[in-house]
Parts: structure tokens; C-alpha cells; sequence
């Protein structure tokens, strides 16, 4: 009776054999329809197996072994196909039941191994395959394999290596070993990645708006008419990363980022970022819980300006395969650092934020490329009463491999921004700002598009466009801008 519990060994059937399974089912159930028997139930499941129907399969063998005579091959059968269809519990019910009456012991250890694999018991897992090979030698390649796969799931390199290298050696000309090379090469490869990364970056930007000139005039002179507004910029970014490798359970990383914008005339938006990110996390059968948490302290002009201290809780599960959702918690410190005389308690920006998001993932072209979409509601609770708001979120992204070294790069970004309190600027004659008392209503659209293209190894040039509308009722925030960069990032 044909056994192979493993992917490997399920390879698509041919049209031509597509074929005569098709007219042997006629056959079959024709048969089965004139004189119904367990044997003749067997043999229906096994041809559903063949043609992909598991779930008529599975209807078929579970007759023949619950009417009489019961066909004890069945078993081997049904608990396949059952872990085919992730149905595990029922999976389990035949596996304790055959195991019990001692039937097919090899086997049967085989599919617990692959049970407890995919339920995450690597240890016990081992201990079957192990099993299946001690009792029947032809399940020691197959065994071998899904043993190298255990150590991968638990990050045990080395181990999984040399379960390789094992399977290999038994008998090198086979189908098993050729797919065993490729995943000893992919598992090399994992050997090589480093635990620190380095990224550096060099570019140049142009800026059409750097100050956030009002796309309208409001009437005040020094806004009108003001000189400067575009200029170019030296932008420079450092950054450093380290994620050790570590039991597949546990995840960390840690990163610092040192960024850079340098204006050439316009030196009072000059900007210096200095960023520090922790981040924990378990790992589960189908995704992961994080905990970033983080430090941004940012320079303007050489000044102080402000600091943000935040953590975001985060889940991702692969809910269907190749489908990743995310929900996210947040929650920022943020304070304005520059102490200005004489200022307007009603516009101090000191908060803390909060925020509550969803997103998904979706990889396509074997990982190569990415969709990614994100909502997100964001409170900001500010000192200030003029700056508390509230504000919806909808953030996209798309990379798209065009060419193997070449990716398209495409994200939008649109908040409806709602502040909660009338702005005690409005109604008071002040250019720019509502001549009623009024409460503010922001929304701001977001675009960019670019490329990037790898040069070598360890060379990347990325070329980026961004436009920003805020369309806004107080025309002193209500502007329009356009960036367009250049940069090489070198990767160590």
C-alpha cells in the first residue's frame, strides 16, 4: 500500500494519470453503488486521495473503518489526509486508536512526528521520527528530513545541518536528497546572516516647501512673502541593528538610528534625529507578539526641540496562509524641549498620545513582493487646548519586484486630523486663522512612489518622489509640498 506522509512525496498527478484515476472512480462508485463493501469504500477513498478530493477521501475511509469488515490499511489513510486538512484532533483519534491495537507501528510514529511538528513539540516530535526509522528503514530518509525541520523551526542550525548532510549520505541520487541540497544551501545562507547589521546612507533631497508656506496668502507679510522656501538638502542616515539568534519561542532586536538633514540655505529646519528601539518578542504557532520600545530625540538648528518616548504592544498571526493581520497598541510621551518666553499655554504641543491600529500583509512573488495596508486611531491628549485631536488614519504600501535586482516602491497616506476644542486663535482677527471661533479640521494626503535598485551586494540606489496636500479651514496650516530624493545606502 503506497505510504508517503511527507511533502515531498506530493507531487501533482499528470493530466494522463489525472485521467485514469477519473474513469477508475466511475468505476468504483458504480461498483460501490450496486454492492456496497469496506473494500470497495478503501479503494474509493484512496482515488479521491489521488485526484486531491480530501474531503470526499476522508468520508470513504472512515467507512471502512467503522462498518464491518473494517480494513485496517484505512488507518495510515485517513490519519493522512486528516493532517492534510489540519484537522488535527481527529487525526489524533485514529493515530491513539491504531496505535492501541499496534497496527502499522512505523507509520504511525512517522505521523505522530508530523503532528507533533505541526503543533510545535519539537522534542517529541524528534522522538517519533527517531521511532519510524528504528523500526522500518525505509522511512529513514523521509524521517531524517522532518528531524532537520524540527531544529530549523527551534533555530538549531548547526543541528539541522548535519540532519542534512545525514539524509544526504544515506542514498545522495534520490528525489529526497536533491530537495535535502536546496535546503541545506538555503540553511547555509541562514548560517551567514549576521547578528549586527550596518546601513548607511548618503543622498541628496530637493524641497519645494520647507517651511510649510500656506498655499494661499493670508495677509501676513512676513508668510507672503517669504524667501527661501525651496532649497536642497545633504541628507545622512546611520544605522545599526542587532538580533541574536534565538530559540524559535523568543524573538529581539535592537536598533539605533542616527539621521541627518543638512539645508543649504534654509539652516533653521536643519535636523538631527537620534533613535533607540528595543524589541521583545514570543513567537507562536502562527505569528508573533512584540513589545517595541523606543526613544526619538530630535535636534532642530542645532537646538533642542523635542523628545518622544513610546511603546507599541504588537500581534501578527498568519490567520490563512500567505495572510498576515497585525493589531497594534500605542502609547507616546512627547515634549516640546525649546522654552519659548511669554508663550501661549493654549498652544503648548506637550501630550500623550494614543493610539489603536489593524493592518495586513500580504507577500506575493515568493516574498520578493509585499502589500501592506493599515488603519490606525490616534489620540493626542495635549497640554495645550488648541492641539488636542483626534485622528483617523488609512496608510498603504506596495513593493513590487519589476526586475530581479529592481524593485518599484509605492505607499499613500491619509488622516482626517479632527482637533477637539475651539482654537482660542479663532475669532480674534488674526490672519490666517478662522475670523469665527471655530475648531480645526485637517486632512492630509501623502504620496510617494519610487525605485530602488541594487547595485551590488552591499550597494543600493533608491530614487523617491513624495507629495503632501494638508487641506485645512485655518489657512495659516493649509499648504501643499513636493521632495524629490537621491540616495545610495551602503549595507555591512
Amino acid at each position: 500500500m503506497p505510504f508517503c506522509s511527507h511533502s515531498l512525496c506530493r507531487r501533482p498527478i499528470s493530466k494522463r494519470n489525472r485521467t485514469n484515476f477519473e474513469e477508475a472512480l466511475e468505476i468504483f462508485k458504480e461498483s460501490f453503488k450496486k454492492e456496497p463493501s469496506t473494500i470497495k469504500s478503501f479503494y474509493l477513498g484512496l482515488t479521491y486521495k489521488q485526484i486531491g478530493d480530501y474531503r470526499k477521501a476522508k468520508e470513504y475511509l472512515e467507512r471502512a473503518l467503522i462498518e464491518k469488515p473494517r480494513i485496517n490499511d484505512a488507518y495510515v489513510e485517513i490519519i493522512e489526509i486528516l493532517y492534510y486538512l489540519e484537522e488535527l484532533e481527529e487525526a489524533k483519534k485514529w493515530l491513539n486508536e491504531a496505535e492501541r491495537q499496534e497496527f502499522f507501528p512505523a507509520k504511525i510514529a512517522y505521523l505522530k512526528g508530523l503532528i507533533n511538528l505541526k503543533e510545535g513539540k519539537m522534542q517529541e516530535a524528534r522522538q517519533n521520527f527517531e521511532k519510524a526509522k528504528s523500526l522500518d528503514k525505509s522511512l529513514t530518509q523521509p524521517a531524517e528530513f522532518q528531524i532537520a525541520l524540527t531544529y530549523l523551526t527551534e533555530k538549531k542550525i548547526k543541528e539541522a545541518k548535519q540532519s542534512l548532510e545525514a539524509l544526504i549520505q544515506i542514498e545522495p541520487t534520490t528525489d529526497i536528497a536533491d530537495f535535502a541540497k536546496d535546503y541545506l544551501t538555503a540553511v547555509e545562507k541562514i548560517k551567514e546572516l549576521k547578528e549586527w547589521k550596518i546601513n548607511f546612507t548618503l543622498g541628496y533631497l530637493y524641497d519645494d516647501n520647507v517651511v510649510s508656506k500656506p498655499s494661499s496668502e493670508i495677509g501676513i507679510q512676513a508668510v507672503d512673502t517669504i524667501s527661501g522656501k525651496r532649497d536642497s538638502a545633504v541628507v545622512t542616515d546611520f544605522k545599526i541593528s542587532y538580533t541574536p539568534q534565538l530559540s524559535s519561542s523568543l524573538y529581539f532586536s535592537a536598533n539605533y538610528e542616527l539621521y541627518y538633514k543638512n539645508y543649504f540655505h534654509t539652516y533653521e529646519y536643519d535636523m538631527l534625529i537620534n533613535s533607540l528601539e528595543l524589541i521583545p518578542g514570543i513567537n507562536f504557532k502562527n505569528g508573533t507578539i512584540t513589545l517595541p520600545v523606543g526613544y526619538n530625540h530630535i535636534w532642530l538648528n542645532e537646538r533642542e526641540y523635542m523628545s518622544v518616548l513610546y511603546i507599541k504592544p504588537s500581534l501578527y498571526w498568519q490567520f490563512i496562509p500567505g495572510h498576515v493581520g497585525q493589531l497594534f497598541l500605542g502609547y507616546s510621551k512627547r515634549d516640546l524641549l525649546q522654552y519659548i518666553k511669554g508663550f501661549d499655554p493654549n498652544e503648548d504641543r506637550d501630550s500623550n498620545q494614543y493610539q489603536l491600529g489593524v493592518g495586513y500583509f500580504y507577500p506575493f512573488k515568493e516574498g520578493k513582493g509585499l502589500f501592506y495596508a493599515r488603519y490606525e486611531y490616534i489620540y493626542d491628549d495635549t497640554e495645550g487646548r488648541n492641539w488636542e485631536s483626534d485622528s483617523h488614519r488609512i496608510f498603504t504600501s506596495l513593493v513590487y519586484p519589476v526586475f530581479e535586482k529592481l524593485n518599484m516602491n509605492i505607499s499613500t497616506d491619509y488622516t482626517w486630523q479632527n482637533y477637539k476644542n475651539i482654537n482660542t486663535l479663532s475669532g480674534r482677527g488674526i490672519n490666517g486663522f478662522p475670523s469665527d471661533p471655530q475648531k480645526r479640521k485637517d486632512k492630509i494626503w501623502n504620496i510617494s512612489a519610487g525605485l530602488n535598485y541594487e547595485l551590488t551586494k552591499f550597494l543600493n540606489l533608491n530614487l523617491k518622489y513624495t507629495h503632501t496636500t494638508n487641506n485645512s479651514n485655518f489657512t495659516i496650516y493649509d499648504y501643499k509640498r513636493n521632495i524629490y530624493s537621491f540616495e545610495l545606502s551602503f549595507q555591512f
